[in-house]
């Protein structure tokens, strides 16, 4: 005990911050973990320093909890909140959200589901599964999944729980549509994929917050590439159709005559893929360029040995190039 008192307490002379020594105008000041600085010093530190500026430059013991910013309670912030969401809290929603469907097609194997159900079985209780909850009182913390649940139950509650969508349950209301009318093409395990539903995500996302419905009209201004809005939309169709190309049998022989050819494809790139669950219906011009994006991925998947499309970063250059050379190919044959 007494080598210690000797040899280890050390007066503090001199402030480690700016090593210069302590004096009547640098005083020395003690944090909550007894380190000790000149006032000044750690008044900058704190409030303008790089790096972990909340916590002791010796210790790193927490001095200020830096809370989150809080987004303004309403449909248009929270939804921009919710959307800048790391992925991997945005897949944890989803993955709660196919659950919920997987419930509903057991009950309803139509595909046909009512808003109050979607509501009441998907999209609550996604978001009370995935938001952050603390018991500690004075832990303000901001979460946007859990401000979405409460305004999203909050508002349903307050109307008497109708079977229609309002607010913020519009955009969720539309995101379970369109996730389970791909999920009649898109093979299980890829339900499952982060990349897949990061694409179903921003798929949904690209259409604001106040329509209804995924539309066709959408798909078709999509088709033209000279605007990139509904992109992700045009995306996932694209790996919708590439999906139905990787796990439905090809004809053979391949079907010579255009009627039969244009058969096949409307059926299973606009029956089987959007159909009904889409407003509107696909126009000539779209079918006819159709038929050339199925031929393309057939060829890029079945005969040049190329992985489906996933979802997967760097797609975004293929699906561009199919849509563009399909184009391209049916105004050089209608110049014919």
């Amino acid at each position: 005990m007494d080598n210690f008192l000797n040899t280890q307490l050390h007066p503090a002379e001199t402030c480690i911050v700016c090593t210069e020594p302590f004096s009547s105008t640098h005083q020395p000041v003690a944090l909550p973990c007894k380190h000790i600085f000149g006032h000044e010093c750690i008044k900058r530190w704190l409030k303008s320093g790089r790096g972990n500026t909340s916590a002791c430059p010796t210790c790193r013991y927490v001095v200020v909890e830096k809370k989150s910013p809080r987004a303004d309670f309403d449909t248009s912030s929270l939804w921009k909140a919710l959307c800048d969401q790391p992925p991997e809290r945005l897949h944890a929603f989803m993955t709660k959200i196919w659950s919920g469907l997987q419930v509903l097609w057991q009950r309803h194997p139509s595909g046909t589901f009512s808003v109050t159900e979607i509501l009441d079985q998907a999209i609550i209780p996604a978001l009370i599964k995935t938001a952050r909850r603390t018991d500690a009182p004075n832990d303000r913390n901001y979460d946007p999944i859990l401000d979405c649940y409460n305004l999203v139950a909050a508002s349903w509650d307050s109307l008497g729980r109708p079977d229609s969508a309002t607010g913020l349950g519009i955009p969720l209301v539309r995101l379970v549509r369109l996730m389970s009318s791909a999920s009649t093409t898109l093979p299980k395990w890829l339900t499952t994929n982060a990349r897949a539903n990061r694409l179903l995500w921003r798929a949904n996302a690209c259409l604001g917050i106040s329509e209804t419905d995924v539309s066709w009209d959408m798909i078709m201004e999509a088709a033209t590439l000279d605007d990139e809005r509904y992109f992700p939309l045009l995306h996932l169709y694209t790996m919708l159709i590439s999906q139905s190309i990787a796990h439905n049998s090809h004809p053979t022989p391949w079907p010579t005559r255009r009627h039969e050819i244009m058969n096949l494809v409307v059926e299973r790139c606009c029956t089987k893929i959007g159909g009904i669950a889409w407003k509107g219906k696909p126009s000539n011009q779209l079918k006819d360029i159709l038929v050339a994006v199925y031929e393309d991925l057939g060829r890029y998947q079945l005969e040049k040995g190329k992985m489906s499309l996933r979802g997967n970063n760097g797609e975004e250059g293929v699906v561009k190039g199919i849509w563009a050379l399909s184009s391209w190919t049916l105004k050089k044959a209608e110049a014919r």
